[in-house]
């Protein structure tokens, strides 16, 4: 049988990270199809996730720079996405790949397969949601060790269940994930949170740890997201910051550029524009200003900022 490679997407967060490789454990617990189930990522680790990894000593993915097409008569590689499905925001050459699966909980984007495939997409909050149930479904008990990975992507996805992504099966799993491990979800979640390196990211790591490329209206447009617990920090670079956006959406080919630093403390985000940007601002019912805009209650990148764009420029 196949390598199958299992990833989330680009610029990938602690979701994406922990459903590839515990989704990739799983697959080959079951000996699922005869295959071999190898998880990769698409960019640097977290800081969470690479301590939460090294801490209960598994082998972080490795970095998969892209997909060549087959030579020969060869068979192309076959992949499992997680956290994502849109090709945009996928592996170099994911048309050279063979779709097998897709674990995801976000819209799907013009996605198209050469064949028929394995989908579980459900709107719940956390792929790792997902990948928790599917242990359920087939009948297998998660370690304590995948029980931590798990729980911590959930919480971190749904900023401690206060996204409004967040649903009643988000809660039930994490408490049953919670009363595993012995421990609250929520404190758990803070902590894996606060494992991030405090006040050391760079207006660069700002713009370009987390950030999505959507099509919007026939055009290409970044969003990305900055989780803090103090935004005071960011608001006093916000030039600095502009100028690392535009840098970015330079480099990315891209026509315009929307950054939400969410403060979760304060359950909000500030809202910084750059490029052309009028469906996000039409969308938002924001306005493009220097310092950003202060959204309360903006907590969801998906719900929250890219649903309302995306349906205005229809």
């Amino acid at each position: 049988m196949s390598t199958v490679f299992v990833f989330g997407h680009q610029n990938p967060d602690n979701d994406a990270i922990m459903s590839s490789v515990v989704l990739a454990q799983l697959l080959n617990q079951l000996n699922y199809n005869g295959d071999t189930y190898e998880a990769r990522c698409l960019g640097p680790l977290p800081a969470e996730s690479a301590k939460l990894l090294a801490d209960n000593g598994v082998d972080k993915p490795r970095l998969l720079k892209g997909i060549k097409a087959p030579a020969g008569n060869k068979a192309p590689q076959r992949v499992v996405l997680t956290d994502h499905n849109e090709a945009g925001q996928s592996v170099e050459g994911l048309e050279n790949a063979e779709i097998a699966g897709i674990v995801d909980h976000h819209r799907f984007g013009g996605l198209t397969t050469a064949a028929p495939l394995h989908i579980v997409a459900l709107p719940w909050g956390s792929s790792c949601t997902i990948v928790t149930w599917l242990f359920d479904i087939l009948g297998v008990e998660p370690t304590e060790t995948q029980a931590k990975l798990l729980l911590s992507a959930m919480m971190t996805d749904t900023l401690m269940l206060k996204s409004p992504t967040t649903t009643e099966v988000d809660r039930a799993i994490a408490a049953e994930l919670g009363a595993k491990l012995g421990v609250d979800p929520v404190k758990f979640g803070m902590e894996v949170f606060l494992s991030r390196p405090s006040g050391s990211f760079t207006p660069e790591q700002m713009v370009g740890n987390d950030i999505k490329l959507f099509e919007v209206g026939g055009k290409k447009l970044l969003i990305g997201q900055y989780e803090t617990v103090d935004k005071s920090r960011a608001l006093g670079m916000i030039p600095e910051i502009r100028k690392a956006m535009g840098a970015y959406m330079k480099k990315k080919g891209a026509d315009g550029i929307v950054l939400c630093i969410t403060d979760i403390m304060e359950e909000g985000s500030q809202v910084l524009l750059e490029g052309d940007t009028a469906a996000a601002q039409k969308g938002l019912k924001i306005e493009d200003v220097a310092e950003g805009v202060w959204c309360p209650g903006v907590l969801s990148r998906k719900k929250q900022v890219a649903a309302p764009i995306i349906a205005a420029a229809e």
